[in-house]
């Protein structure tokens, strides 16, 4: 199911409209100039399309006059071992409809999507999505993987089928990058030019310790996010062709999602529930940008079996919900940027950052009164809570902070007192700094 929302009014309730899948999505991108999106969706131990057609045309194997039920209402026949996967073209605003639908055969799976500029295509997009075949999710199994590429048709509405690409695992991360593609493959980070009847290898560079499931990009800088080891930063030197890893994390984290905030910082989720900015110290970050050529880097000490230099964590914060995708955005035209973060049970939450100095004094005085002034029904202490696997760091609980409107009249007054403010200061304060 797609979603589409629309944020007109902040005390309204939130719009959506919903757009019916075939499968479970799983990534989504937007046409690089067209107002089209683009879903990869698989559901496993199901049958797909031409083996469902098969078994139905066997009347050996259909139990007498048993009618096919509705998939929408009893889902797909299952089968074991069995991958049911499709790309789908969705146009949100004029049809508000599946335009299109591409079904994958030979039980693969789509697992990772992107739009791609290749250069020597003279900048012609292309959307690119990695396979896998016969994969099983745990223990981690697959006979193979693909990368598949399409054409844009009649500006987006449709995809042509180019051709594919064998690899040696199924490519869990894609980007574009200076004119290339950029692809996680296992532990290995490669990048592609566009052939006739193949993607083409540039240049290689093992950069994982496990398995590469993000990747984000900014000038000559990308950034790896490893399934159970945090994040790494490469940079890539043109002239050597060259993808060097310059600095890498302290702790292993299991990377679900990452989003570059600047040039030197990165927000990132894990699978337990956390949300971070780690930030490459400033010094190494201008070094990796001083040599196009990239020999002190290579020839760099190794720092504990990792990269030369170790990154350093801004924030921490415990959220509760599992992060499934992480974006810098804004919400409203001319709005300041935030961090908007999504949730395996349906989260949907915003980082917003502090302009000034006073807010951040202000806003910490008010979060300890209410640690105090309003304790959880269970007794459990609120910075055990958000601080679940590591201490909090750097981060505001703004839910906590919006309690105070809930609070009796004399808890207030006691807050205001305390803070040398107004009841009506106060409550204007969080409604105007805590919304967007």
């Amino acid at each position: 199911m797609n979603r589409i929302f629309s944020i007109d009014k902040l005390s309204d309730t939130l719009l959506q409209e919903s757009i019916p899948l075939t499968y479970t999505p799983k990534r989504l991108v937007k046409h690089p100039d067209q107002p089209y999106f683009y879903t990869i969706e698989s559901d496993n131990n199901t049958l797909p399309p031409e083996l469902r057609e098969k078994l139905l045309a066997d009347q050996g194997s259909v139990n007498g006059n048993a009618a096919v039920l509705p998939p929408e209402d009893f889902g797909y026949p299952k089968g074991r071992g069995r991958w049911a996967s499709c790309i789908s073209v969705v146009d949100p605003l004029t049809e508000k409809r599946v335009l299109q639908t591409l079904n994958l055969s030979d039980n693969e799976a789509a697992v990772s999507i992107a739009t791609v500029s290749f250069a020597s295509q003279d900048n012609e997009s292309f959307l690119v999505v990695g396979t896998g075949k016969d994969m099983i999710l745990s223990p981690r199994q697959f006979s193979a993987g693909f990368i598949h590429v399409y054409r844009f048709r009649e500006n987006g509405k449709e995809i042509e089928f180019i051709h594919k690409t064998k690899v040696d695992e199924p490519p869990m991360a894609l980007v574009q990058f200076q004119g290339r593609l950029l692809a996680g493959i296992g532990k290995t980070l490669l990048s592609y030019d566009l052939g006739l009847r193949q993607l083409l290898r540039k240049s290689q560079a093992d950069v994982a310790a496990q398995l590469i499931v993000s990747l984000q990009t900014q000038g000559s800088r990308i950034i790896v996010g490893d399934v159970q080891q945090s994040v790494t930063y490469v940079a890539y030197k043109y002239e050597s062709n060259k993808l060097i890893p310059f600095a890498d994390d302290t702790i292993p984290r299991w990377t679900n999602c990452t989003a570059m905030v600047d040039y030197e910082s990165v927000a990132g989720g894990d699978r337990f529930g956390n949300i971070w900015i780690v930030r490459c110290p400033q010094k190494a970050s201008e070094e990796a940008d001083e040599d196009n050529v990239g020999a002190h880097l290579q020839h760099a000490r190794e720092y504990l079996h990792g990269a030369n230099h170790r990154l350093s964590l801004m924030t921490h914060f415990y959220a509760q919900d599992i992060p499934t995708s992480i974006s810098k955005t804004n919400l409203v035209v001319g709005g300041q940027d935030v961090l908007l973060w999504s949730g395996i049970q349906g989260t949907v939450g915003v980082f917003i950052p502090f302009v000034s100095r006073e807010d951040v004094d202000f806003f910490q005085s008010l979060e300890s009164h209410m640690r105090t002034e309003d304790p959880p029904l269970a007794g459990r202490d609120h910075l055990i809570y958000r601080g679940y696997y590591a201490p909090v760091k750097g981060v505001i609980d703004g839910d906590l902070c919006e309690r105070f409107a809930l609070l009796s009249h004399d808890k207030k007054q006691m807050i205001a007192g305390e803070l040398d403010r107004s009841v009506r200061e106060i409550e204007r304060k969080i409604s105007v700094s805590l919304c967007i």
